[in-house]
C-alpha cells in the first residue's frame, strides 16, 4: 500500500521553476502549479513546433519534454526526408537515403531498414510515408539464380515504423493484369494508432486514367476492390507524394486527355472507396505541382518550368504570371476555396539561390517550404514570411523527384495488428 501511494505521489509531482527572471515570474508561477501528467496531456494536443517552444519555460519543462520516456505522448518535429537515387547497377532498383533537416531527431533514420529480415527480401522499395509510418514494396528473391531483368519479381507490401523497428507484412495481391499500372499509397491517423490503410490504384496502360482502387484495412486484414466513381478520366502522377487529410487520401493528377490549359486536379477517396472527389487547383500553366499539409491546412504549390524547358513546350513573347512560384492553402476544406499564401518570381528566387529550384515539400508546422535544386543536388529551405533562403545540405546525384517527409512516431502503432 505504501509503495502504491509513493508511486501515485511521484506521478503527480509538481514541475517547479528555478529563479526565473522577473518578467517571466507570472508564467513560471502558473506553470509550477501543473503536474507532470497534466503538462504532458496539454502538450500532446499541440503542434510539434509549439512543444519545442515550451522547453524555454524552465529547465524542468525542458527536461520533461526531452525525456525519452515521454516521446510516445508528445508530437515530434519533422526529422527530414527519405529520397532515392537511380544510379545502381540494376536499373530496376533504387538506392535510398535520408536527408536530415535542422531541428529534427537527434538520431537519423536508417534508410536501409536493417530491422527487416534480409534473408527474406531481395529488395525493398520505399513508396510512401504517412504520419510516421512507411509503406514499402518488398520483393522476394527471384526464382532463377541469375535474376534475369525480365523475370517478374514476387512482392508484397510492408508497413513499418522506422523509429521503433516494428513492421507488419500485408497479404499479397494477385498479379496485376497485363496493360495495367498500379500506384500504392498509405493512409494512417496517429489518433487511431492500430489502424492503417494501403490503397493500390489501378489505371490503364494505354490511356493511364484511374479505373479503380484496392484498399487494405489493418482492422479487417483484407483487401477490397472498388471501381472508380469519378465522372472524369484522370491520370495520376506516380512520382509525387499523397496526402491523408480529413479522412481521405488526396493525390495529384491530370484530366485526360490533357489540353493546353494543363488541367491539374486533386483526386480524393475515402477509406472505403465509396466517396470520390475531384478538387481543382489554381492554374499555373506548365508547372510542377505539389500537395501537402502544413499547420493543419491542405496546401498546394506550383513551380513554373525553367524558361529553357518552357521554350521547348511553347514560345513565350513576354514574362507572365507563369514565371512565378505560388503557394496556396485551403483555410476551409469544405469550401474547396484556395487562398494565395505566397508568391515569388522566377528571377527573385534565382537571385537568392543562384540556381534552378522547385518546391519539394512543405514544413508541417510553419510557413517554410523545402526546395530541391535541378542542377546543384542540394536541399534548401525558404522562409515565406521573411523571404529568406537557406541551403541545408548536399544530396546524392541522380536523385528521383519524390521526397518522402518523415516525422518520427514512437507510440506502438501496430498494437493488435498481426504480423504476416
Amino acid at each position: 500500500s505504501g509503495a502504491m501511494e509513493g508511486k501515485s505521489s511521484a506521478k503527480k509531482k509538481k514541475v517547479r521553476t528555478t529563479n526565473p527572471p522577473a518578467e517571466e515570474a507570472v508564467t513560471a508561477a502558473a506553470a509550477s502549479l501543473l503536474t507532470e501528467d497534466l503538462i504532458l496531456e496539454i502538450l500532446s494536443r499541440l503542434p510539434a513546433r509549439s512543444v519545442h517552444r515550451f522547453k524555454c519555460v524552465s529547465p524542468a519543462w525542458r527536461d520533461l519534454i526531452a525525456d525519452p520516456a515521454h516521446r510516445k505522448k508528445l508530437p515530434q518535429p519533422l526529422a527530414g526526408f527519405l529520397y532515392s537515387t537511380y544510379h545502381g547497377p540494376d536499373h530496376r532498383f533504387y538506392n535510398f537515403h535520408f536527408a536530415k533537416v535542422p531541428g529534427g531527431a537527434a538520431q537519423p533514420v536508417d534508410p536501409s531498414l536493417s530491422f527487416l529480415p534480409s534473408h527474406e527480401y531481395w529488395y525493398v522499395d520505399q513508396l510512401d510515408t504517412c504520419n510516421g509510418l512507411l509503406l514499402c514494396r518488398a520483393h522476394k528473391f527471384p526464382s532463377s539464380p541469375s535474376g534475369d531483368d525480365d523475370d517478374p519479381l514476387e512482392y508484397h507490401y510492408i508497413v513499418c515504423n522506422p523509429a521503433t523497428g516494428r513492421w507488419v507484412g500485408i497479404p499479397a495481391l494477385p498479379p496485376v493484369p497485363a496493360g495495367r499500372r498500379v500506384i500504392a499509397r498509405l493512409a494512417f491517423d496517429p489518433a487511431v494508432p492500430s489502424h492503417f490503410h494501403v490503397l493500390q490504384f489501378e489505371d490503364t496502360e494505354q490511356d493511364k486514367y484511374i479505373t479503380g482502387v484496392t484498399i487494405y484495412s489493418s482492422q479487417t486484414g483484407a483487401w477490397n476492390y472498388r471501381e472508380s466513381r469519378l465522372p472524369e478520366k484522370i491520370s495520376l502522377f506516380a512520382g509525387l507524394t499523397s496526402v491523408f487529410f480529413q479522412g481521405m487520401l488526396h493525390l495529384y493528377g491530370l484530366l485526360y486527355p490533357v489540353n493546353t490549359d494543363y488541367d491539374a486536379v486533386l483526386v480524393a477517396v475515402d477509406m472505403e472507396g465509396k466517396v470520390w472527389k475531384t478538387i481543382g487547383v489554381p492554374s499555373g500553366g506548365l508547372s510542377f505541382g505539389l500537395i501537402g499539409v502544413s499547420q493543419r491546412c491542405l496546401h498546394y504549390a506550383a513551380t513554373p518550368l525553367a524558361p529553357d524547358d518552357k521554350k521547348k513546350k511553347k514560345k513565350r513573347k513576354k514574362k507572365t504570371d507563369e514565371d512565378t512560384t505560388t503557394v496556396w492553402y485551403m483555410k476551409d476544406y469544405d469550401s474547396k476555396e484556395w487562398v494565395l499564401k505566397h508568391s515569388v518570381s522566377y528571377d527573385e528566387l534565382r537571385s537568392m539561390t543562384g540556381g534552378e529550384y522547385r518546391v519539394a515539400a512543405f514544413h508541417p508546422d510553419c510557413d517554410t517550404i523545402f526546395l530541391d535544386s535541378f542542377d546543384a543536388d542540394t536541399l534548401s529551405s525558404y522562409d515565406m514570411q521573411h523571404r529568406k533562403f537557406h541551403r541545408i545540405r548536399s544530396l546524392r546525384k541522380n536523385k528521383a523527384a519524390i521526397f518522402l517527409p518523415y516525422v518520427p512516431l514512437f507510440s506502438d502503432s501496430f498494437a493488435g495488428v498481426d504480423r504476416q
